[in-house]
């Protein structure tokens, strides 16, 4: 027998530890930890970063076309953030003018009927017909707005509320500040993002970088799957929106609909803009209720269509999420972070979900699972310990020996534990 052929203990083998990537959970833990006291730390920037890295995922598929036609990488990128400001600024003008110009005639539209009750009584006598009890709470207030004592009131909480305004003018300033941030964070995430990829593959061993480029490939995926997801989300609903509102002839329908999805993208605020702006508009355009309940029922029906079925078909077909999966975390999500907390769910269960497969993965590669699934035996047919360094023999078989069928392999131990090591990325050497 060749002394290299013969098993010898192994001083740096997983005896003490056998699931050797374990050691790196309490470092996983603590920068975890450092990252959420980062982000605590750095919420005022927080919102436009993300924001910007959204916008990145969104617009990266745009760059690669450009790039695949023979363009520069700081051109493609340039000439996409160009292309999207362009697209962005023909929104606004499409939307916000007709907005607006609603919203003089609405203002105009609620003061006549301040002084003109003409075309408030035939609504407070159709309320007073479906319920008595609202009814004389409305005629309560309005009786109370003929007041000018109540009015004065109402004139000084306005005041106040404008000395209030002007005061958060410099928190104002800031936010604009962060705004005017975003395209330069768009740019430098777009037209560096190789450059600091390639940085970040420098700091990873050679032994570990091909699992954490593909771990962090995957992650990249998921992340821009989502932000996909959300868009498409939000331009389904916009039409939804619009083809309610049209069937209810609410003034603007397009334009008040297109908006109502696209600010979708951050919870309720679409749904409370939407809601308040459409029933305003409704309201004094001199409809009844069955104008106004079409309406409260058009968000109804759409809301719970996006909860129920497209955030769960859309982002869980996507994320490879299951819909029951995306609606736990979303209620979870709410529930313990508000608002935060149910933009986050996803992305946060999706990142997770590819961070439990690479752990799973390398738990199945690991000696621990792959010796506790096999019984190494000698060729006597005897169970071999490989961590007994006294045990003498020169080779193992797969085969039981009490088994009719010839042994598929036989080879030495310290080839076995060669093959180990050069199939096992984070065995010890």
């Amino acid at each position: 027998m060749r002394e290299q052929d013969r098993p010898v203990a192994d001083s740096s083998s997983d005896q003490g530890n056998p699931i050797n990537w374990m050691r790196w959970i309490p470092v996983a833990i603590l920068a975890l930890i450092f990252l959420v006291a980062i982000i605590i730390s750095g919420r005022i920037i927080l919102i436009p970063l993300l924001f910007s890295m959204a916008t990145a995922y969104l617009l990266a598929p745009v760059v690669k076309w450009f790039e695949n036609r023979g363009w520069s990488r700081n051109s493609s990128v340039i000439l996409t953030i160009t292309s999207a400001l362009i697209l962005f600024i023909l929104i606004l003008i499409f939307i916000l003018p007709s907005i607006w110009q609603q919203l003089n005639i609405s203002y105009h539209q609620a003061r006549t009927l301040a002084t003109d009750h003409s075309r408030v009584e035939p609504l407070l006598s159709k309320l007073k017909q479906v319920s008595p009890q609202f009814f004389e709470i409305v005629q309560a207030q309005l009786d109370r707005l003929k007041n000018p004592e109540e009015q004065a009131r109402i004139r000084a909480i306005f005041a106040d509320w404008l000395k209030s305004g002007l005061f958060r003018l410099a928190g104002l300033t800031a936010t604009v500040f962060d705004l005017l941030l975003i395209p330069f964070f768009i740019f430098y995430l777009l037209a560096d993002y190789k450059k600091m990829r390639a940085r970040v593959d420098k700091l990873i061993p050679p032994r570990y970088r091909s699992i954490t480029t593909d771990l962090i490939s995957q992650m990249n995926h998921v992340l821009s799957s989502y932000v996909r997801g959300q868009v498409l989300i939000a331009f389904t609903m916009g039409v939804l929106y619009s083809v309610g509102f049209l069937i209810f002839s609410v003034p603007l329908g397009i334009s008040l609909g297109m908006l109502s999805g696209l600010l979708n993208v951050v919870p309720y605020l679409g749904t409370l803009t939407g809601l308040t702006l459409s029933l305003t508009f409704v309201a004094l355009d001199g409809a009844g209720f069955g104008r106004l309940f079409g309406v409260i029922a058009i968000f109804l029906v759409v809301q719970n269509f996006e909860g129920y079925y497209l955030t769960p078909k859309l982002l869980g077909g996507r994320l490879q999420l299951h819909p029951l999966w995306v609606l736990t975390c979303l209620v979870i999500g709410g529930n313990l972070f508000g608002l935060l907390g149910i933009f986050l769910a996803i992305p946060v269960i999706a990142v997770s979900k590819v961070l439990l497969n690479f752990f799973e993965t390398l738990y199945q590669q690991s000696n621990f699972y792959r010796r506790a699934g096999l019984t190494l035996l000698t060729d006597q047919g005897q169970p071999l310990d490989l961590s007994n360094s006294s045990d003498q023999t020169s080779s193992l078989i797969i085969q039981p020996a009490s088994s009719s069928r010839p042994p598929r392999s036989v080879i030495t131990t310290s080839e076995l534990k060669s093959r180990v090591r050069e199939t096992d990325p984070f065995s010890e050497d």
